[in-house]
């Protein structure tokens, strides 16, 4: 049964293989690519966790390979892809370019704090690397498919200086959001998790990928709005 329970961090290894793809491909300047990969590697990502519950294959060494993982994944390839995006688009001098260089620290930050906060196992404390990663490139896909209103602000020095300096303030941060673990079969103690899933989907059907951006936002809000009605 040691292959059974070896499948979990078989899955993690894809999402790191995944993401070491993705920024190999950045760096060539094939983002689209790139977007996908990351895309598939959150997939791998949210199906290891699930894999280890279920076979009961829950390690100290599955959780430190997901983290591996997750920082190549989620801080390193996102940050190839944005700093290919500045300095193919002139947006900031050189020299200031590799201000990305914050994402990918903040992310081994907000990983590290992750593996050792007890509080965390019923909610996360500051924005997960994956919700960082999947805001960052949906914001920054629509550059690729000409939408001109997105592509505009995607283009802008102050928006990027700003999601820049926001994303690894967010990681760090002490804001509690509520896991998007099902507890239980009940919808009451799932009800957030539930409205959340239900109006991405509707965001995904309307804006595509692009739609990522604006559930990542909802996530926060919902979060936010969930500590306040306590």
């Amino acid at each position: 049964m040691k292959i059974i329970r070896s499948i979990p961090s078989v899955i993690t290894s894809l999402n790191m293989a995944c993401g070491s793809a993705a920024a190999i491909f950045a760096f060539q300047g094939e983002t689209k690519l790139a977007i996908y990969l990351i895309l598939a590697a959150a997939v791998f990502d949210f199906l290891d966790g699930f894999a280890a519950r279920l076979l009961k294959a829950v390690s100290e060494f599955g959780k430190q390979l997901d983290s591996l993982s997750d920082l190549i994944s989620f801080g390193l390839a996102p940050t190839v892809i944005l700093y290919y995006h500045i300095e193919s688009n002139n947006i900031f001098p050189e020299y200031l370019s590799l201000s990305v260089i914050l994402i990918v620290v903040f992310s081994g930050l907000r990983l590290a704090k992750f593996n050792i906060d007890t509080e965390q196992t019923t909610e996360f404390r500051g924005l997960p690397t994956p919700a960082s990663a999947l805001f960052l490139i949906s914001f920054l896909y629509p550059v690729e498919n000409s939408n001109t209103f997105l592509s505009e602000m995607a283009l802008d020095t102050v928006v990027i200086g700003f999601i820049i300096v926001l994303l690894p303030a967010l990681m760090v941060s002490r804001i509690k959001l509520f896991s998007l673990k099902i507890k239980s079969a009940n919808i009451k103690d799932n009800i957030w998790q539930i409205i959340l899933a239900l109006s991405a989907v509707i965001l995904l059907i309307i804006f595509g990928i692009s739609g990522l951006a604006l559930v990542i936002i909802l996530y926060l809000a919902m979060s936010i709005l969930k500590q306040v009605l306590k």
